[in-house]
This record gives C-alpha cells, structure tokens and sequence, in this order.
C-alpha cells in the first residue's frame, strides 16, 4: 500500500494495485482488510508506530527539551528519508485520505504539539498561544514541499531549517541558530 500511494496517490490506488505490489490475490487482500482505506490505515500505524520508537529513544535520555528537539527532529527526518514512501504516506496521503490514517496523523501532529508547547517553559517572554501550532504548520509544509517534489530522500538536509523553525518561538532567534548550528553539525558528522 505504502509504494503504491507514494507511486499514485491514494485516490488513484486501486485493490488490483495494492495485490500485485504484494503478491497477493484480491481474496487474500480482501480477508485482511475491508478496503483500500483499511489498509491505508494499517500502513500509517506502521508508519507512526516507527516514528514513535525512534522518538521514544530520543525521549529516554536526560536531555533538555531544546536536546530532545535538536535531535528528535534529526531522527524522524532520517526516518522518513531513509523510507520515502513512508514520508510520503504519512505528510500528503493520510492527512487527506480520512479514515483511521487521517486520525493517526492528527493524532501523532496533537503529540508533536503538545512536545513543542512545552518550549513555553522555555520563553522568556509570554508567546502566543498559536506559535506551536504556526512553527510546526512551517515545518510540515517544508517537509511537504520536499516530498512532493520527489525529494524525500534528502529531508535529512533541512533538519537545521525545521529545527530553527520550531525553536524559535521559545528560544528565541539567537539560541534558536545556535541549536540549529549544532544541529547542522552533528548531520554532518553523521552523514561523512
């Protein structure tokens, strides 16, 4: 399901589709799931359920939150570039299929929120309630625009522009190009 979305869109994705990607017959497709949206579905908790354990690792050690951050979002935009068409199920096909994949996305977004609002504690001056909400709709629409542009695999690249665009707002511009220096940094030190 997952190739075949990134490949044609879910609307454009048929059964037959899906099947042949697998290997599957129709009855066999048909006994695992109800329909294309069903298994749309599945493949976005997949999807969410890996983006979850790479974050979980980040969570679990003693870091700040502008630590988790600088390095949660090097992981999730490793993750989906590593994976391409998981990028792209998740960013443009589930937000707008509905369905248990629309609620998966705007589920994982509300815990993406609810970290990045955390960055109030952060703030030295009271922000708007709306900056967790602006900074990530920024830097899901940068990530978008690379996906769709067939650019998935290099998402990597832009940690230190989302970074800063999600740190901002709490840090402030000046820690804000630090933590997104840092975090060029260590991409690079990854990357060689």
């Amino acid at each position: 399901m997952v190739e075949c979305c990134a490949a044609k869109g879910y609307e454009a994705t048929t059964n037959a589709d899906v099947c042949a990607a697998a290997g599957v017959s129709p009855e066999a497709f048909e006994g695992a799931f109800a329909d294309k949206a069903e298994c749309l579905g599945a493949a976005m908790e997949t999807v969410v359920e890996e983006g979850w354990r790479a974050l979980d690792e980040v969570r679990a050690q003693d870091m700040s939150w502008a630590a988790v951050l600088r390095d949660g979002v090097a992981v999730l935009l490793r993750l989906m570039a590593e994976r391409p068409a998981f990028a792209h199920v998740a960013l443009v096909e589930a937000p707008t299929a509905g369905g248990r994949a629309g609620a998966l996305h705007g589920s994982a977004r509300a815990s993406l929120l609810e970290f990045l609002e955390q960055g109030r504690e952060q703030a030295e001056l009271g922000i708007p309630e709306s900056a967790a909400r602006g900074a990530l709709a920024g830097a899901e629409a940068l990530a978008v625009s690379q996906v769709v542009a067939g650019k998935a695999g290099q998402l990597r690249a832009l940690a230190p522009e989302v970074l800063y665009m999600l740190a901002v707002p709490f840090l402030g511009v000046g820690e804000a190009r630090r933590l997104a220096t840092e975090g060029a940094r260590r991409h690079l030190r990854a990357v060689a």
